[in-house]
């Protein structure tokens, strides 16, 4: 079984050969070898899984290259059909069958998943599961980041409110209250407890803005910058004054001295005079504004409200519960301990299928994206995978790769950008696949709109038939491919 403490991160990466990189390097080649030593060792290479990457090294490329080029990984299969097949196996020994349970529970068929619970096969597919682990090792540390960031926040707003906040922020920070809740759940349950009593007190505070950061104000400032008869200036000067009075913000003594001088001298003063205020104005509400970061900390703060995920063990133990590597890995523990004649062949299927989690896993770190097996089972699937990467100007792309058993291979690379614009590119291997698609266009439209995305264009393409690499599909939309069909929107 899988001791399920912080430390066991490391020592299950560590102590289970990488299946997956084990086969890909069977078929490097010398020179490849010695580039991948001189960039990285294997246990740096696994002890870095899934942590974020900017840049890849030449190593990085070389390894990838292997993986995908291995003949191992190019026919894997359905993920779902060879659990399916373990299910069925250890069901015919009487002392494995009760090990069915945790992983009965994720074979789903396509036709009943709904958004929450693909998102839930997702984060159980195993290819998380180390990610599990440093989100237990850090659930604390960020935290504590999060009140050292509110603490230095508050310091913004002069009401007596936020400084009592302040106070009791910085006695939290230094109580140890926060050490002990790691591992200590009576702990974890006072610090619940007083962060929402923090929690209630920054939505007071947040509810009594300073009147600086109103709207109206701003809408006033906003009028200011339109206005170029006198009286009109002079008039929507004397509201701002008026609104500002009330206020007790560092800023506002400066602010209504300029306003002053303005509607003293208004007469002779320049327009650039106004435009400075205004810009001072402007600069002012930014400046000490904290509403919008305000908010954001309150809700970043609710991650932190539930006393059984502060604990370690506990957030390790319900997370890791229906994960689909760490329920592999205890059964393949107990098959090596097992007496039952199936045992060998049970521990087939089960390194299969680790097998496949491991690809997934090294694809994902060495890509710097997030790579999937399709976690769902489906007739007409004969092997599948996802690949998901977000860009640094925030556009989201998902790759999907799937092999089909009447229709042969489909591609389809996806673009969200703007927040739900929708770009489809699709490559299909035989023609027939392509004219079901085209059919079909008005129904995937509508069914995208009921998601809240809006479809900018698809295009269709069919592979030639001396395409041989997956990734040549989009290196260029002429290449390899017939001109297809584009909807546009």
């Amino acid at each position: 079984m899988i001791n399920l403490t912080p430390d066991a991160r490391l020592s299950i990466i560590l102590t289970n050969t990488n299946k997956a990189l084990s086969e890909a390097i069977k078929n490097a080649t010398p020179a490849q070898l010695e580039q991948l030593k001189e960039g990285k060792d294997i246990k740096s290479l696994l002890t870095s899984v899934f942590q974020d990457k900017i840049t890849s090294s030449k190593s990085d490329q070389i390894l990838l290259d292997l993986l995908k080029n291995s003949s191992a990984f190019k026919t894997m299969g359905s993920f779902t059909d060879a659990l399916k097949s373990l299910l069925k196996e250890l069901k015919s020994s009487p002392d494995l069958a009760p090990k069915t349970a945790a992983l009965e529970t994720f074979v789903k068929n396509a036709a009943t998943l709904d958004p929450q619970s693909l998102k839930q096969q997702i984060a159980n597919s195993g290819v998380f599961m180390e990610s599990k682990f440093a989100a237990a090792l850090h659930k604390i540390p960020d935290l504590t980041q999060t009140l050292e960031q509110l603490r230095t926040l508050l310091t913004k707003n002069p009401s007596a409110e936020s400084k009592t906040v302040r106070a009791e922020i910085t006695t939290l920070l230094e109580g140890g209250v926060l050490t002990k809740a790691a591992t200590h759940p009576p702990s974890a349950v006072v610090l619940t407890d007083t962060l929402k009593q923090l929690s209630n007190s920054l939505q007071q505070i947040l509810s009594k803005s300073d009147v600086l950061y109103s709207k109206e104000v701003s809408q006033l400032v906003q009028k200011l910058d339109q206005l170029s008869a006198v009286q009109e200036i002079k008039s929507t000067l004397s509201q701002i004054y008026g609104a500002l009075l009330p206020s007790s913000a560092p800023e506002t003594n400066d602010l209504l001295d300029s306003i002053e001088k303005l509607l003293k001298n208004l007469n002779t003063a320049s327009p650039n005079e106004v435009k400075e205020f205004s810009q001072q104005l402007r600069s002012a509400i930014t400046e000490g504004n904290i509403t919008q970061e305000l908010s954001a900390k309150i809700v970043k703060l609710g991650e932190f409200l539930n006393p059984k995920e502060l604990v370690s063990e506990t957030f390790l133990r319900n997370n890791l519960s229906e994960d689909m590597k760490s329920n592999l890995l205890s059964l393949s523990d107990e098959l090596k301990q097992s007496n039952d004649p199936n045992a060998p062949k049970l521990l087939e299927h089960v390194d299969k299928l680790l097998t496949q989690i491991d690809y997934h896993q090294l694809v994902s770190h060495l890509s710097s994206s997030n790579s999937i097996y399709l976690p769902f089972a489906w007739d007409q699937l004969q092997e599948g995978s996802l690949a998901f990467k977000k860009t640094a100007d925030k556009k989201f792309y998902c790759e999907i790769h799937l092999k089909l058993k009447e229709y042969g291979e489909l591609n389809l690379m996806m673009a969200l950008y703007e927040g739900n614009q929708l770009d489809i590119q699709a490559h299909s291997e035989k023609p027939e696949l392509k004219t079901l698609l085209q059919e079909h266009i008005g129904e995937l439209r509508g069914l995208l709109i009921d998601a809240g995305l809006t479809l900018r264009s698809i295009r269709v393409f069919v592979m030639r038939e001396n395409v041989s690499s997956k990734s040549e599909n989009y290196e260029a939309e002429n290449d390899g491919f017939d001109l297809g069909f584009e909807v546009k929107v």
